[in-house]
């Protein structure tokens, strides 16, 4: 690789003074940066300038090495590429406390202090942390040659792995005797990784830098960065479909760097990772394809728009902050999934002011290929449409893995089927809390109907994010489920893994000295892993192990058991409803009489609450209207009567006026109270009850209509015609009793384009918890 000499003040590259401070080095780096970038800028100097603006800013930005650089002249990644000069050491340096013509190092500039750490702080926060920052922890003590010998060349490693952001932890045996136990360590000098909670230890003999490279290196899932070439491009890029960005890392070096590893194992859950060396022979198409310099270091990533890049990053060193910046802000797809509380809280934050709530939009899809169509439309709505500085996020849910979180929303009631899916506008409250509504018309599946999808929910956000209405349902969800989390069985294996290579490690290497000092050799032959064991963990371990395993194979074996007597108790309660709940037929055989069957006591199980998944087509009725009405409404229903998911009936409101009223307050949260309801202005109402999933659908005639347009849906009461106010209308006055009521004519006028628009879904249901039920 070329070193380049920087011959140019990295103060007037900024165009600041020596005596700027931080706050203004920042602001002219970011005015710069922006003029400058190659993506903005056509200067064919464009990329050179602005890797310069990135170096300067680096050095400048820190403390530590603006002074250097104000005292020596030269940057950190000069000072890196300086030849060292310790080829000679004086004979008063030998007896200054360091040892180092015998590569002891000088230990007055080491500082292992700094990277000391207690017991606590280790398992609240580091082991914790290392499912994203892996730890690399050194275990040493005084009067250890060993370690004396070794310990220039790991603090030195050390201080390159905090640079590149790694977790970096110094253990003292002695004044850490808890953590030292904790982490297994018994000797001095000792190196481990943490990776995601697991302790692998360095087995090397020897100390070198290359090799605890390749230990570290080791530490990382072979699949945290894969290598890409010119064949396998196309299908790395497809991986946006597992809900991830696709990252490429280009650089002349045969393997990816930890600087590369470090960055791509702490976004891993968000971002898929790949690695080009430019130059390798299979890689040549990919290095032309995107013009990559290949004297430095480019990043690439990818969104679901696959023709070009979504963001690329091009310098002659990439260092981890700036690594962090561009990946923090590019993490996220067009449409991300919801696939974890982690993923909820970024995409969907708290804000309980209602002035400046920002709202998620999910799409409540399931993990079945029909629903692709639904997820490609609105995820090119989510592109195109305009949230308003950002109050706007879309996303889609897979109710059938998340399955708790979308019940919370339906309250158990399964979510639309095809051709339409659930379409939900949510604004979080607060962690648990959160109004949501769901868009009415749903969002379509077929794509002529999707414009029409499109426009209803711009209409939607549009009122919510211009109005101070707030959304009228509120509900408290759980926790979305980790859809990234290693399955029960995965982590088990790798506890067991983990007490293996404990095992393995402590016993076998040191049982003869350290743990069976005692114990003949021919006993050891005769009892290797029993000793190997009893010498690794002391004898409450063991007790806790073997009782671990018993009580996982209890609670496997009934849960089982449970499992098996739930599902004969489901079947059970299923048999003797589909035997003897079977929904009335809706005709004679000949299709010439339709049959409307009276809703009241005797038959409200049989039409509603255990009715079988379908419709009961209700019309409500009195003493004075009985006839007409039903003559009408048996009229309007004939050509639907064909159906066998339809039932029709009517309820006579003398009787169960209580039951109606019930129903409304229960449909409104009871936020209303509907103290009288006048049963002149509920006649000619129609009910489509879906008693199985626990929904209606609601026809007000038109006199309610009428009511609702005059009070312009001031109250909801009003607005289907109920209440005293009406009671005695000024139109009414001189009338006879009959003549009071509408007529058939006036009342089901509409009706049969309703029905219609209830077929199509374009009909608002109305959810319930439960059915109220009816007394004799």
């Amino acid at each position: 690789m070329c070193l380049e000499v920087v011959t140019e003040d990295l103060y007037d590259t900024l165009g600041v003074s020596r005596s700027s401070s931080s706050q203004e080095i920042k602001k002219a780096y970011k005015t710069l940066a922006k003029e400058w970038h190659p993506d903005k800028s056509k200067d064919p100097l464009a990329t050179d300038k602005f890797t310069k603006i990135n170096e300067a800013y680096e050095t400048l930005s820190d403390p530590e090495k603006r002074s250097n650089y104000d005292k020596f002249g030269y940057t950190s990644a000069q000072e890196q590429q300086r030849p060292s000069q310790h080829t000679f050491h004086s004979f008063e340096e030998f007896f200054s406390g360091g040892f180092g013509p015998f590569g002891f190092g000088d230990r007055e500039s080491i500082n292992m202090e700094k990277y000391l750490t207690n017991i606590r702080h280790f398992e609240t926060k580091l082991q914790p942390e290392s499912n994203q920052r892996p730890c690399f922890v050194y275990g040493f003590s005084d009067f250890c040659f060993s370690c004396m010998r070794i310990e220039s060349t790991v603090y030195k490693f050390m201080t390159e792995l905090e640079n590149v952001g790694l977790c970096v932890i110094a253990v003292h045996l002695r004044r850490s005797s808890g953590l030292a136990s904790h982490l297994r360590i018994h000797n001095a000098p000792s190196i481990l990784g943490v990776v995601s909670g697991r302790m692998t230890f360095y087995k090397q003999n020897e100390i070198s830098f290359d090799h605890l490279k390749d230990f570290v290196r080791s530490l990382f899932p072979a699949d945290t960065i894969i290598k890409v070439t010119d064949y396998s491009f196309e299908n790395f890029i497809q991986g946006w479909k597992n809900n991830k960005v696709c990252a490429i890392f280009f650089s002349s070096s045969t393997e990816p760097s930890l600087r590369f590893l470090a960055p791509a194992f702490f976004y891993r859950d968000r971002i898929s990772f790949g690695y080009v060396s430019t130059g390798a022979p299979e890689s040549q198409n990919l290095v032309k394809r995107f013009n990559i310099n290949k004297h430095r270091e480019t990043l690439m990533l990818w969104n679901e728009v696959t023709e070009s890049p979504l963001a690329s990053l091009v310098m002659q060193q990439f260092s981890r902050s700036t690594i962090d910046e561009v990946l923090s802000t590019n993490k996220y797809l067009i449409l991300p999934r919801l696939s974890s509380q982690a993923v909820f809280d970024e995409l969907c934050p708290e804000e309980p002011k209602l002035k400046k709530r920002k709202l998620c939009v999910a799409l409540i899809t399931q993990t079945i290929a029909e629903h692709d169509i639904a997820r490609t439309t609105f995820r090119e709505f989510a592109q195109s449409a305009n949230t308003q500085n950002g109050r706007v996020r879309f996303v889609y849910i897979y109710a059938d893995v998340q399955k708790n979180f979308v019940n919370a929303l339906t309250k158990g009631n399964h979510t639309r089927a095809a051709p339409v899916v659930e379409v939900v506008i949510i604004w979080r409250i607060d962690t648990r809390r959160l109004s949501y509504e769901f868009l009415e018309e749903g969002w379509s599946i077929d794509p002529n109907a999707v414009p029409l999808s499109r426009k209803k929910l711009e209409e939607k956000l549009t009122e919510i994010l211009t109005g101070d209405d707030l959304l009228p349902y509120k509900t408290v969800v759980p926790d979305v489920y980790n859809e990234h989390m290693l399955s029960l069985i995965a982590r088990i294996f790798l506890k067991l893994l983990d007490w293996y290579d404990r095992i393995f490690y402590y016993c076998i290497r040191q049982v003869s000295h350290v743990c069976c000092h005692t114990i003949q050799l021919d006993v050891l032959a005769h009892s290797e892993w029993l000793i190997v064991f009893y010498c690794s963990y002391d004898g409450m371990t063991v007790l806790t192990a073997v009782a671990a395993i018993a009580l996982i194979g209890v609670m496997s074996y009934s849960m089982k058991k449970l499992a098996l007597v739930e599902a004969e108790e489901i079947k059970k309660r299923k048999m003797p409803r589909k035997s003897n709940q079977t929904r009335p037929p809706s005709c004679s055989p000949d299709n010439q009489t339709i049959h409307v069957y009276e809703l009241k006591y005797e038959t409200f199980q049989n039409l509603v609450s255990e009715a079988d998944t379908g419709l009961t087509i209700t019309v409500l009725v009195d003493e004075h209207t009985k006839d007409k009405l039903l003559h009408k409404f048996a009229e309007i229903m004939q050509p639907y009567s064909r159906y066998n998911a339809l039932t029709f009936a009517f309820l006579q409101l003398e009787y169960y006026l209580e039951w109606y009223r019930h129903l409304l307050e229960l449909s409104m949260d009871f936020k209303v109270t509907l103290k009288s309801i006048n049963n002149r202005n509920c006649v000619g109402t129609v009910l489509a009850i879906n008693g199985y999933r626990k929904y209606y659908y609601i026809y007000h005639p038109k006199r309610a209509r009428r009511w609702m347009r005059h009070e312009h849906g001031s109250a909801i009461t009003k607005a289907v015609g109920f209440g005293d106010s009406d009671s005695s209308s000024s139109e009414d006055e001189g009338k006879s009793m009959e003549e009071k009521f509408i007529f058939e004519e006036e009342t089901l006028a509409g009706l049969n384009i309703w029905m219609d628009r209830v077929f199509d879904g374009s009909v608002k249901k109305v959810r319930l918890n439960y059915w109220p039920e009816m007394s004799k």
